[in-house]
């Protein structure tokens, strides 16, 4: 308990007066693992519509159910950001990211890996975080529009609008979504189905208003709303292969966020001061006319409110300190879980020691340790450690060389602990907290003679009462335990060929990962369930003058569904491509293309008993500003 107050104090002085003692350079931005791609490539490549689809196509990524899965890590322990700002809710510890257009979205970065030492106990598996478009910095008005309309009754609209006038800014966009979602399947019985109650429905706005209160500093106003009704049809193979569909089946829901931030510059001296306070709302309800027994209705109401204090501070060209405070509080109300709160207080600490033109085989040495603390309401408190160490030139061949090591945490969530049995599922109130450890050792290097990156990372996680949920072998419910023990290894590869001047380019990504149960029980040396061996992707783009024409394939190995490893989705092989112009007409800049996704129309699951839609063509008309 001393040691908890001396850390605090010593975090509290630091923000009074760190800037006047340590701020003498300009903060060098710290070099990690994060990879960042822009939502318009992503789009290209994979055809998407929100950030489910786009992200399939990132290294180590998996969407499930639109939930993100980063290598061995299930979606509860993926921390989820918009703009820096967590969006996991404590309730299902997840994020659904098909609720994010794609359309509002400028880049997303991604961290593979343990950053719990930064970003908190969510943070077990990776960080994705989405950058929203904002107004450009001169002064322009800027409009745009653009219309979907696509296989089984698909359509997606969406207009923005922006400007930048003196001292003030603005970003606003809308996006509706509507599908009927009828797409045939084939069943069990290798009969050819019609996908029921499958459709959905949805709408999206974001607000962004920014003003410039001096040089230096800058005040931002960022609200999202989006409600959305979908029918949940069920699964069309069910428990011991019955089908268990929901024709009738209601899932809604209603999302709203707010967020006001404070950036400066050169606070007590050059120093940075980022202070954010926020506001989440998140309901579900769920509502089944023929469940037996009598119609199911759930209502689901997640809340939370916050304030986060991030200052950066440079102690001379050698040495940089990064740190902050956080905290937050969750409420749930719920049907199914009753009234549960949750309060986290935290605080993080690093150091980027970072030596500059060696002269020696590189350029750059940099070595970042961090901390974070992390205190709940409900569960122990928590140190998470981590360590890099990365080497890199600045020569054409841009060789670098990173280390990472991470002690990481993820407490069980109210639905992990509280969740009533029912026909499907039931919580478990003795599920324990789980704690990981993260090696990483990768490169990367660029050969300019022939326009080629290349890029491996190994990694290694070993992970102690891991939380799972998987089938009760006495009655098959899907139930949350802890796996004694998780070992995952894997390596992840990537090299991307650019050739005739860039208007040719080519990309191949593999991951490869052996995720096992290390319990020392019944199921000691299995597979983790929905883990594949390898997922690839090869993605292609050719631009000549205003015309473009994408490919991308997929391929995910074989992946169990039970904890047995008696039974297993089979391989998934999917094209995608689309063909597009952006010409120049009455002062307007337009946009024209054609999607078509799973082109050989592959009968395929991600989930065992959820069918996914063959073949699907889109058309899309787009026209903006000059």
């Amino acid at each position: 308990m001393k040691s908890t107050k001396l850390f605090l104090t010593f975090l509290l002085v630091a923000f009074v007066f760190g800037g006047l003692i340590f701020a003498q350079e300009t903060k060098e931005e710290v070099k990690t693992n994060k990879e960042v791609v822009s939502a318009q490539s992503l789009s290209k490549e994979t055809n998407a519509e929100d950030m489910a689809e786009a992200l399939k196509a990132i290294p180590g990524v998996y969407i499930r159910s639109g939930q993100i899965n980063i290598r061995d890590a299930t979606s509860n322990k993926i921390l989820i950001l918009m703009d820096g700002q967590r969006m996991n809710n404590a309730q299902s510890g997840g994020y659904d990211v098909t609720t994010i257009p794609i359309d509002a979205i400028e880049t997303v970065e991604v961290l593979r890996g343990g950053n719990s030492a930064r970003y908190g106990a969510d943070a077990v598996g990776g960080v994705v975080n989405f950058i929203t478009k904002k107004a450009k910095e001169v002064s322009k008005m800027d409009i745009g529009l653009r219309a979907t309309y696509g296989s089984f009754n698909s359509q997606f609209y969406n207009v923005y609008t922006s400007n930048t006038v003196n001292d003030f800014n603005y970003y606003l966009s809308y996006k509706r979504r509507q599908s009927d979602g009828d797409f045939k399947y084939i069943d069990f019985y290798g009969l050819e189905q019609t996908r029921q109650n499958n459709y959905s429905k949805g709408d999206d706005g974001l607000v962004k208003v920014g003003y410039k209160l001096q040089e230096n500093s800058n005040l931002l106003f960022t609200g999202q709303l989006g409600q959305s009704e979908i029918g949940s049809p069920g699964s069309v193979k069910g428990l011991k292969n019955f089908a268990s569909v929901t024709p009738h089946a209601i899932t809604r829901t209603n999302n709203s966020y707010f967020n006001l931030n404070y950036s400066t510059k050169e606070i007590f001296g050059k120093a940075d001061l980022n202070a954010n306070g926020y506001y989440q709302y998140f309901r579900t309800r769920y509502d089944d006319p023929d469940t037996w027994g009598g119609p199911t209705k759930s209502d689901h109401k997640v809340n939370a409110y916050g304030l986060e204090l991030s200052q950066n501070n440079s102690l001379s060209d050698l040495i940089s300190l990064t740190y902050g405070y956080a905290y937050r509080h969750d409420n749930a109300n719920s049907t199914s879980v009753g009234d549960k709160n949750r309060s986290t207080h935290s605080a993080h600490l690093s150091t980027n020691i970072g030596f500059k033109n060696v002269e020696f085989l590189f350029d750059n040495i940099s070595i970042v340790p961090a901390v974070r603390y992390d205190a709940s309401s409900d569960f122990d408190k928590v140190f998470s450690p981590k360590i890099s160490f990365m080497l890199a030139s600045t020569d054409a061949y841009a060789f670098n060389i990173s280390t990472h090591w991470s002690k990481s945490y993820r407490a069980p969530t109210f639905n992990d602990l509280w969740w009533p049995e029912d026909a499907y599922t039931v919580g478990n109130p003795n599920v324990k907290p789980e704690y990981g450890t993260t090696i990483e050792l990768g490169y990367g290097i660029t050969l300019p003679f022939i326009n080629t990156q290349i890029r491996m990372n190994y990694f290694n996680s070993d992970i102690t009462d891991q939380i799972i949920w998987a089938p009760r072998a006495s009655d098959n419910k899907w139930m949350p335990t802890n796996v004694d023990r998780s070992l995952t290894s894997g390596l992840e590869s990537y090299i991307g060929v650019k050739f005739f001047e860039s208007k040719l380019k080519v990309e191949v990504n593999h991951t490869y990962m052996d995720a096992r149960d290390k319990s020392g029980k019944t199921n000691d040396g299995k597979l983790l369930i929905y883990r594949p061996f390898h997922k690839i992707d090869f993605n292609t783009a050719l631009t000549i003058d205003i015309f473009e024409v994408n490919v991308n394939y997929q391929f995910l190995s074989a992946r169990y569904v039970n904890t047995t490893n008696t039974a297993a989705l089979p391989d998934v092989s999917r094209w995608n491509m689309n063909v597009g112009a952006n010409p120049n007409l009455f002062d307007l800049k337009w946009m024209v293309r054609l999607d078509v996704n799973n082109l050989f129309n592959k009968d395929y699951r991600l989930n065992d008993g959820y069918p996914l839609p063959g073949r699907e063509i889109r058309m899309t008309i787009g026209l903006s500003l000059r």
